[in-house]
């Protein structure tokens, strides 16, 4: 199961870190992320040899974060956006931010013991935000508590929009998606 495994902390930051907004720091170091989901997920190595080649086209510095600005855009948040990354779009059947599931989710968190902080810039159900609470329970050594996270949000969430992700003809995000959902799908 993905959540016992040792290490999971550490995979669900690197993809929560991945699908926020792009960072300079984690970009130039996307490597590392690439060597730990190589270690913990052995099926993903040709994605993840793909993924090397990128960030060789795409040295750290400037480039490489406007490589990943380039894609996230799209993507994420502007124009004909091709996956939404909030929950509520995909699970509460009207396709639209701020539904149901995003109460749901933030109602789990609070549940939990945890608030998302006023200075957070994404709603509850962000896929970011989702990955990093189960890196939070995964560090807690909280497993049942991720456990149930995941089967009613996280997962639901993830078998939706990861399809999305994977059908985009950008590189660096589809590829990484593949990863995740050979990592969390199996």
């Amino acid at each position: 199961m993905p959540d016992s495994k040792p290490g999971s902390a550490d995979l669900y930051l690197s993809f929560a870190c991945l699908f926020q907004r792009p960072d300079p720091d984690y970009a130039n170091h996307f490597e590392e992320a690439l060597t730990l989901w190589e270690q913990e997920i052995p099926s993903a190595g040709e994605l993840v040899n793909d993924l090397r080649k990128l960030c060789q086209e795409y040295p750290p510095g400037e480039d490489r974060l406007n490589f990943f600005w380039e894609h996230y855009i799209p993507l994420f948040e502007t124009g004909r956006v091709e996956a939404p990354p909030y929950a509520s779009v995909y699970l509460d059947g009207e396709g639209l931010v701020m539904g149901r599931e995003t109460l749901a989710v933030q109602a789990f968190y609070q549940t939990a013991g945890y608030t998302i902080s006023d200075l957070k810039q994404e709603l509850p159900d962000h896929l970011a935000v989702e990955l990093e609470f189960a890196a939070v329970l995964a560090q807690a050594g909280k497993p049942e508590l991720l456990k149930e996270f995941r089967q009613q949000h996280l997962l639901p969430f993830l078998r939706l929009i990861l399809p999305r992700i994977t059908g985009s003809k950008r590189p660096l995000f589809p590829l990484a998606a593949q990863v995740l959902s050979l990592w969390q799908l199996g």
